[in-house]
């Protein structure tokens, strides 16, 4: 398949996807992020590579998009200290994204970790065991905090900091002693 027509799929997928957050605020996120780390997967399975060279900065304007959607539905839950924290921890990660493509240090990313993403998907499924779920006060929402924090860390340790390619592991150490 040529580079247009792979290119195509992935627009529509990590375009497409993120807005099911609207009606199913977990579930959708879930997809989102499953759609989020497709795109390698696409490029591969269909033999081209039309984000080779630019991978990067495509990957982080879709995920600016998604997470702000899931920010954006955040917002509207009723919750001021969950509304808090959520803007706090998405404008954490945009300066750590800007300082990022401004210096290339990958450090930055450990100091900025997209922790609110783990943080929303908590809150979501929450919410989604019990409606309108609250968060009972700053201690509570700390709690969390420490909670989703170090999962998070070490993602972006191995991902970002560390560069490691993990759908190449995930196909090569997982999928392919299988075949």
């Amino acid at each position: 398949m040529n580079d247009a027509a792979v290119l195509a799929i992935i627009v529509a997928v990590r375009g497409l996807v993120p807005l099911l957050i609207f009606r199913w605020n977990l579930a959708g996120a879930l997809l989102a992020i499953a759609a989020d780390g497709s795109d390698a997967i696409i490029q591969d399975v269909l033999g081209a590579e039309p984000l080779r060279g630019w991978y990067h900065e495509f990957d982080k304007i879709f995920d600016t998009y998604y997470l702000g959607i899931e920010l954006w539905v955040a917002l509207r839950w009723g919750d001021p200290i969950a509304r808090w924290m959520l803007a706090g921890l998405f404008a954490l990660r945009l300066l750590g994204v800007a300082v990022f493509e401004i210096t290339e240090a990958r450090e930055v990313i450990l100091f900025t970790p997209n922790v609110f993403e783990n943080y929303y998907l908590v809150l979501a499924g929450l919410r989604s065991i019990r409606p309108g779920y609250r968060l009972h006060g700053w201690g509570e929402a700390v709690l969390w905090l420490a909670a989703v924090t170090p999962p998070k860390v070490l993602q972006e340790y191995v991902m970002h900091y560390r560069a490691a390619q993990t759908w190449h592991f995930v196909r090569d150490e997982i999928f392919t002693p299988w075949n």
